[in-house]
């Protein structure tokens, strides 16, 4: 439709996939709401999200590596592709319920920072072997991560990582923003990136708001839950990333990708608050927004 190369066409796909939730838990978190019904909802379809975003990411990666390009890949190479990220996180999982419990215990890490070495060096060997069998290296890291989740030092893990991303998180904005040409921001990326941000609104409302409103039985909860699901984050810089340094991605796609991001993860908390503000005035209000409530 904009002329975009296919490739180009995958990865703005790809970066839509994605779902950022962060911020949208802070939200839950102010309003008390964590343990609620669309929270959990909202964490679950956030982690099936990103796996399947880095998924499809693997895809992309694996066609921008081949001499002859799209042109060489069919359905046979790109299902097996998606096979072996979704072999290697359930892998992964296996490892996190009978071997990482075991093995990142404060009982065999007594000395200081050894946990947080362990964990590291996981990641990045992870990583590595993710990156040997022709993976993005993304896909290790992240399953070591949910890994990690399970262990009794998650939260030591978690401030570890909390301390090194007020290093290296203003570094990978900035080399996101150092990407942006703003001079190639012109009214014709604009009225994209507006086409694209109302697609990536769109897609979460209905594709997961509008199944959790039948699942919650409650269209308040629902509506919840796709609000929550709209913001794609560092996910979908990461995608971006991935694609300008391959060279797949023009300055245009790019900045439209980064103003998707941007527009998206502004937005989500914003609108979010607005909806539980309007259910404390209210007073709860569930009931009379039940989709199974009948009009007597």
């Amino acid at each position: 439709l904009f002329g975009f190369e296919a490739l180009e066409s995958m990865l703005i796909a790809t970066a839509l996939t994605a779902t950022s939730i962060a911020i949208s838990i802070q939200v839950l978190s102010e309003f008390g709401k964590l343990k609620a019904p669309e929270a959990r909802l909202i964490i679950g379809a956030a982690v099936v999200d990103d796996i399947l975003a880095i998924a499809v990411l693997s895809v992309v990666i694996s066609i921008t590596g081949s001499d002859a390009g799209i042109e060489s890949i069919n359905i046979a190479d790109v299902a097996i592709t998606i096979l072996q990220v979704l072999g290697f996180f359930a892998i992964m999982l296996v490892v996190a319920v009978i071997v990482i419990p075991k093995v990142i215990t404060p009982r065999l890490w007594k000395a200081k920072g050894s946990v947080e070495g362990i964990a590291t060096a996981s990641f990045f060997g992870a990583a590595a072997l993710a990156g040997s069998i022709g993976l993005s290296p993304i896909v290790g890291a992240f399953a070591v991560g949910m890994a990690l989740s399970t262990t009794k030092v998650f939260e030591k893990v978690e401030n570890y990582i909390g301390k090194i991303g007020l290093i290296f998180a203003p570094l990978f904005f900035a080399i996101i923003g150092a990407q942006v040409d703003l001079r190639a921001v012109d009214l014709n990326i604009l009225m994209i990136s507006g086409i694209v941000i109302a697609v990536a609104v769109a897609t979460k409302l209905l594709g997961c708001g509008l199944p959790a409103m039948f699942f919650l039985k409650s269209k308040a909860q629902g509506m919840r839950v796709g609000i929550g699901m709209i913001s794609r984050g560092e996910v979908g810089l990461i995608v971006a990333g991935v694609g300008v340094t391959a060279g797949v991605l023009t300055s245009e796609v790019y900045s439209t990708i980064v103003i998707m991001v941007a527009v998206t993860t502004i937005i989500t908390p914003i609108w979010l608050k607005m909806e539980y503000r309007k259910e404390q005035r209210s007073g709860s209000g569930e009931p009379e927004q039940s989709i199974e409530q009948k009009p007597e």
